[in-house]
């Protein structure tokens, strides 16, 4: 329904129209008149209607005039000017006006109504536009969601040749930033099994943090991983102290602000500036923060006393040398590089941080194994549970070794099973379509993966390159038909996909050591 507003010092010009109105159209209702310019602008201000139909000459504010000031509080209306007149130079202000239409008096009913349905369809088509555009935005907003959850997995992985792609979808222009990590949910260790059901209901005051981040900074905030979120803030480095003051007073704001709202403690660690290169560098050093708090609720890297243990640094390397394994899907390498991580701890359940950490390379493992096929059958938030109600520390390495070991296993099982459907599927095109023009690009296309990917796995598994099994496959058909018909040299070359006989004759020498017709005379 569109609602028309009617402006006329005539009353009867006014009935005319509402009749006109109520009998042509159930699509439009006329919910105001005015028989004034004031009256108009001030009829205007208390209801926004979708299209205006006015005269010009009305007492003290004119329709023009009155049209000048409607159009700075709503200046999408659809408007309608009319007048007794057919003056050019009143038609020309309507136009600069923007009105869809200068109709004169007395209005031809025809026309008006022509007019409305004209100005109705450009109503409906903008209304689903607009929907279409809404319907758009959200789905945008699901997907960067999503982009901003997979840039943080990205850091996790060390992956930082992703993090320019990433910062140019979401507009920041800097090169420069720092990380700072969120925990909430506190609980003592023989309440975790708890703690991580609670999780799931922690969810509730991420959309709110998010939504205030957003809004005070140009930032990429990760998902809710187990109690922890770990946020991304571009940030120029001009000054490292003012750096680290604003850091302290915009996290704080936001988390008083949280903690009003949602009745949940938190506590927060800050690493320095860094550029994105390093911005690894800045995500162990608010991890090193956030695990020497001391009571502090936010915490900033450089206000850490010098003699703290550099726990987060220690393990960085290790941990980076774990993930290419889990990806690699190598349990036996798996096994070395924890076993080696382990010996650098003594009481794994006494150092709340270090257990964490191996509870986050759990989850790392297991984002490796879906990105990498493993279908999503894993027993996801049955095995944390089991990590978190460990009570002793041989016990919860023994667990740790079991699950990251294993995720390695399916990965490796479901890389040989994806590099044997393709490797299986690409001979099987060569076999059926050799003797048709094909390329690299169209097995590839075909296989829908890169030609890049397709040619080092095909390499890789068959020990020749695709463009040398493609040949061999034709030269043994060329042979096959030379030693059982009475082919020519030429037909034969095009039965084996060539469509130049000189090149199919060089290519046959070059891999049998005689041409054609030489190795057809001696069979």
């Amino acid at each position: 329904m569109y609602s028309l507003m009617v402006f006329d010092d005539e009353q009867i010009v006014i009935e005319s129209v509402k009749h006109i109105v109520d009998n042509e159209f159930a699509n439009i209702r006329v919910t105001q008149t005015a028989r004034s310019g004031r009256e108009a602008i001030e009829k205007v201000r208390m209801e926004r209607p979708d299209i205006i139909l006015t005269d010009i000459r009305m007492p003290g504010i004119n329709g023009l005039e009155a049209v000048k000031e409607i159009k700075k509080i709503h200046h999408n209306i659809k408007f309608i000017i009319m007048s007794v007149y057919e003056y050019f130079e009143f038609a020309q202000q309507a136009v600069e006006l923007g009105a869809c239409e200068y109709l004169t008096k007395p209005v031809n009913r025809a026309r008006l109504v022509e007019t409305l349905e004209r100005i109705t369809r450009e109503l409906d088509e903008e209304r689903r536009k607009f929907d279409q555009e809404l319907e758009t935005k959200e789905k945008l907003d699901k997907m960067l969601s999503v982009l901003e959850h997979s840039f943080i997995y990205s850091l996790l992985l060390s992956r930082e040749a992703d993090i320019g792609r990433y910062k140019e979808l979401f507009d920041i222009q800097c090169e420069t930033g720092y990380i700072f990590i969120l925990t909430f949910g506190e609980r003592p260790l023989e309440e975790q099994e708890v703690a991580l059901g609670d999780s799931v209901q922690n969810q509730k005051f991420y959309t709110f943090f998010r939504d205030c981040l957003k809004y005070k900074s140009k930032c990429i905030v990760g998902p809710v991983m187990l109690d922890r979120v770990v946020v991304y803030v571009a940030q120029n480095a001009d000054d490292e102290y003012t750096q680290r003051v604003e850091a302290i007073s915009y996290i704080e704001s936001i988390v008083q602000k949280v903690e009003h709202k949602y009745n949940m403690k938190f506590k927060v660690g800050i690493g320095k500036i860094h550029h994105d290169r390093d911005i690894l560098i800045s995500y162990q050093e608010a991890l090193k923060a956030l695990n020497h708090t001391e009571g502090q609720k936010i915490i900033h890297i450089d206000d850490i006393a010098p003699n703290i243990s550099n726990m987060g640094f220690e393990m960085f390397a290790e941990e980076n040398r774990l993930i290419k394994a889990i990806e690699k899907g190598d349990p036996q390498l798996c096994l070395s590089i924890l076993t080696d991580m382990f010996g650098k701890y003594d009481n794994i359940m006494g150092q709340e941080g270090v257990r964490n950490r191996f509870i986050e390379l759990v989850i790392v493992a297991h984002r490796l194994a879906i990105e990498n096929g493993v279908e999503n059958d894993i027993e996801y938030s049955g095995y944390l549970t089991q990590l978190l109600s460990c009570t002793s520390t041989i016990e919860f390495e023994q667990m740790l070794i079991e699950k990251i070991s294993g995720i390695a296993r399916r990965i490796s099982r479901s890389k040989e099973k994806t590099i044997g459907y393709i490797v299986d599927k690409a001979n099987k095109i060569i076999n059926e379509r050799f003797s048709q023009e094909l390329t690299l690009d169209d097995i590839s296309k075909e296989l829908y993966i890169s030609p890049q990917y397709f040619s080092r796995l095909y390499k890789q598994e068959m020990g020749v390159n695709f463009i040398e099994k493609l040949t061999a496959v034709r030269m043994e058909n060329a042979k096959k038909l030379m030693k059982n018909s009475e082919l020519s040299i030429k037909e034969i070359c095009y039965l084996s996909g060539y469509s130049d006989p000189n090149y199919f004759s060089r290519l046959f020498k070059k891999y049998e050591g005689i041409s054609p017709s030489t190795y057809q005379r001696q069979i």
